[in-house]
């Protein structure tokens, strides 16, 4: 009883600082390119024809605190583990080798988007999906809150990896914080519905990153280009859509054109 009373303490705190964090972000997203910039922007929109309306907007508001809670909710189970000592998540620098603390980021961001392929690829197995999945593509046309639209189930699923990950790999706490701030750009990032990002980005350095044309293809299409971060086991399962590229391209040229 002791144990569930110190983790509810710590769910209202959650709810705050995920709203605060979560909700500026994509307010802010929403209000400056769907809003502001909407004009200016329209050759950058990856589906052309806008199908975005009230009663969607709402249906995501109203799974967006779903998703909150449950976000809250975890966090607040691992807070309470590590105050145990059953995580090695840690605050004081010297506790580990530097080598924790300044690449364990990309560690981690490697393998938050190897879990999320998988258990995404899972989530769309049709006696999962109906259950589950299928909230979150309800929303064809994305916009910043489709990012945090999900069926109750789906965010506990792709948070579950911290925990194990946690028990056994030292995470430096600023490190934690700011995968989770990626993350959070990310998803954002992936559900604008514009692509903001340049020409050349799929030919050069960064073309292992996924772009907004990726997973807004994955909710048009919906079969393919399931990963969030990168593309690497899109193409090592054959799952990216061969056309993607060539899209991302068509999407550039438009760009390009005066408003």
């Amino acid at each position: 009883m002791e144990v569930l009373k110190s983790i509810l303490q710590l769910i209202p705190e959650g709810i705050i600082s995920g709203l605060a964090l979560n909700g500026t972000l994509i307010v802010l997203a929403y209000f400056l390119v769907w809003k502001k910039y909407k004009e200016r922007l329209r050759n950058w929109r990856i589906q052309l024809k806008e199908k975005v309306n009230n009663t969607q907007i709402r249906r995501e508001l109203k799974n967006s605190l779903y998703t909150l809670l449950v976000g809250a909710s975890f966090s607040a189970v691992v807070i309470y583990l590590s105050t145990l000592g059953y995580t090695k998540i840690y605050i004081d620098i010297t506790e580990y080798n530097l080598f924790y603390s300044i690449f364990g980021f990309f560690i981690l961001l490697i393998i938050d988007d190897t879990w999320f392929y998988w258990i995404h690829r899972l989530l769309h197995h049709p006696r999962l999906y109906r259950f589950v999945h299928r909230e979150h593509h309800k929303s064809i046309d994305t916009n910043p809150f489709t990012s945090m639209s999900f069926h109750f189930l789906e965010p506990l699923l792709l948070s579950l990896l911290i925990l194990p990950v946690s028990f056994v790999f030292p995470i430096y706490a600023p490190v934690l914080l700011a995968l989770q701030v990626w993350g959070i750009l990310d998803n954002i990032k992936a559900h604008l519905g514009y692509e903001l990002y340049p020409s050349w980005w799929n030919r050069g350095t960064f073309r292992f990153m996924t772009s907004s044309t990726h997973h807004n293809m994955h909710h048009s299409k919906f079969k393919g280009n399931y990963g969030l971060h990168f593309r690497f086991w899109d193409r090592l399962t054959g799952t990216e859509f061969v056309d993607y590229e060539r899209e991302y391209d068509k999407i550039q040229e438009r760009k390009n054109k005066n408003p």
